[in-house]
């Protein structure tokens, strides 16, 4: 009577050929998910810097060449303050980018005006941000009229944005 089965040679053999494929294979998986969150920040960033030159290019139109306090209205800006809602609409600065919603500074000069030219360039599509990692991104205020928003998933990558020039960039 003859034994039908594999050999122990022969099973050693396509345990290691299957060890060598785990180790082939799984890098590649590795790097599709970041490639995956890679080219959703780009695609986030994409969106903001459209919202930002909508901005710039309404305020251009518009002819006036100061900063502008209120100048977009936002009805889905809504604080509530002293158990009445008040709505913050988007002011720009001297070069026509988003500032602030915030008050009369005109400048983009806290994490709060980070978080709220988000919000509004944004308008409550896609991505959102926060002080903390309650969000998709984090907003951290870098001085100078500069706000980064960090992904909450891979701190590593980041959106950029400067009020100064308008400028968006993604670091990746």
């Amino acid at each position: 009577m003859k034994q039908q089965g594999f050999t122990l040679i022969e099973l050693i053999i396509v345990i290691i050929i299957l060890g060598i494929l785990t180790v082939v294979a799984a890098p590649k998986f590795v790097d599709v998910s970041e490639d995956a969150q890679k080219a959703q920040i780009q695609g986030v960033a994409a969106a903001f810097k459209s919202g930002v030159n909508q901005v710039h290019t309404k305020w251009l139109m518009n002819g006036n060449g100061n900063a502008v306090q209120d100048f977009i209205k936002d009805a889905n800006q809504i604080v509530i303050v002293t158990d009445k809602p008040q709505h913050r609409h988007l002011s720009v600065n001297t070069s026509g980018y988003p500032a602030d919603s915030r008050g009369t500074s005109l400048k983009l000069d806290s994490r709060n005006d980070c978080i709220d030219v988000w919000n509004s360039v944004m308008n409550t599509q896609g991505a959102g941000v926060e002080a903390d990692n309650s969000q998709e991104f984090r907003a951290i205020y870098n001085g100078s009229n500069r706000c980064t928003y960090e992904f909450v998933d891979n701190s590593s990558f980041s959106i950029s944005f400067d009020s100064n020039s308008g400028q968006v960039t993604t670091n990746l």
